[in-house]
């Protein structure tokens, strides 16, 4: 019986821990990114476009989280205060929100399938942000370089 206290609490530190990078992802994710979200108010068809961006931001939210907690991990991932590469994130943030919304409306109104604008922006999000840490390794190792 005592295990089982041990095991969920484990779980439970585990839970709140993973909480935490979520939280913080939502906020430097929805700052950084916000002149994308600002642009994506206009675009219409409003229907799909706010479902595949609330998908897309989401998902956004949740992957910089996990990979940051190292829930998945994919690679070092940037702190959150990490002036050097506040930039680019702002950048790669806004183009995988942006890209995601673009991509699922477009499947959707192509094919006619209400999913579309779930499944893409989600797939697109996560596959791309696990991508992160090796694009600004590559990033800096070739600004490092002597030309």
């Amino acid at each position: 019986m005592a295990r089982r206290r041990s095991d969920r609490r484990t779980l439970t530190d585990r839970f709140e821990r993973w909480l935490d990078f979520v939280f913080f992802a939502a906020m430097e994710v929805s700052f950084l990114s916000l002149p994308v979200l600002v642009l994506l108010l206009g675009v219409r068809p409003a229907g799909p476009v706010s479902a595949a961006a609330l998908t897309s931001l989401s998902t956004t939210v949740v992957a910089v989280g996990s990979f940051r907690g190292r829930t998945l991990d994919v690679g070092a991932w940037p702190r959150v205060g990490q002036l050097r590469t506040m930039p680019i994130r702002s950048a790669y943030y806004g183009a995988v929100i942006g890209g995601g919304t673009h991509l699922g409306t477009v499947v959707h109104l192509e094919t006619g399938v209400g999913w579309a604008v779930v499944v893409v922006p989600a797939l697109l999000s996560v596959l791309a942000l696990a991508a992160l840490p090796r694009a600004l390794d590559t990033l800096f190792r070739v600004s490092r370089a002597s030309l």
